[in-house]
């Protein structure tokens, strides 16, 4: 799945979960921090020498070490409710490399395996057989859930994944929307 998807999934997986803002941010990030590991495709694209993208894209950010050691960080990082957003940000790892199995074949039918436990097994990849390409419509119809479901909390808790990225700028949006209701 993409990034995106990823990210509205482990967002809304916390608003009836989490109090603050914080650690639905936490969380939120969590869930699409796994792709770290294809960064390397942008050294990749710079460079047109490197072959990161190939040799560590879900490995070191997609593996069950990687989600023990994001999910501690985020225990330290949380301020009200510690072990509930250690323990989603666990299962939201979790869920994505899950959501990767299931729907990330790429364009050219290639699956990208998951080396969950990388780095002390790089031989052992999980895959799935029906595994559907990422712009399958699969993939579409899910993302569309997801944005109807991003507007059920808007509408019912005036919340939205905005508060990601700024409290602020999710004023300023029930602002306007207020302002154009009248």
């Amino acid at each position: 799945m993409t990034s995106g998807a990823h990210f509205l999934i482990s967002w809304l997986s916390t608003v009836e979960l989490l109090n603050e803002r914080r650690e639905r941010t936490i969380v939120a990030l969590s869930g699409i921090l796994p792709d770290v590991d294809g960064l390397g495709g942008v050294v990749d694209s710079i460079t047109g020498t490197t072959s990161y993208y190939d040799k560590y894209h879900h490995y070191f950010g997609h593996c069950g070490l990687f989600a023990v050691i994001v999910s501690a960080i985020a225990y330290f990082l949380a301020k009200s409710q510690k072990k509930l957003t250690c323990i989603l940000t666990y299962t939201i790892i979790h869920i994505h490399l899950l959501c990767d199995i299931i729907g990330s074949k790429g364009p050219d039918g290639h699956q990208w395996p998951i080396y969950y436990f990388y780095p002390f097994n790089t031989d052992f990849g999980l895959t799935w057989s029906g595994q559907w390409e990422l712009n399958a419509w699969q993939n579409l119809a899910i993302m569309i859930s997801l944005f109807l479901g991003c507007a059920f909390y808007a509408i019912r808790k005036r919340i939205t994944f905005i508060e990601v990225i700024s409290p602020r700028l999710q004023s300023a949006v029930f602002q306007m929307y207020d302002n154009y209701k009248r």
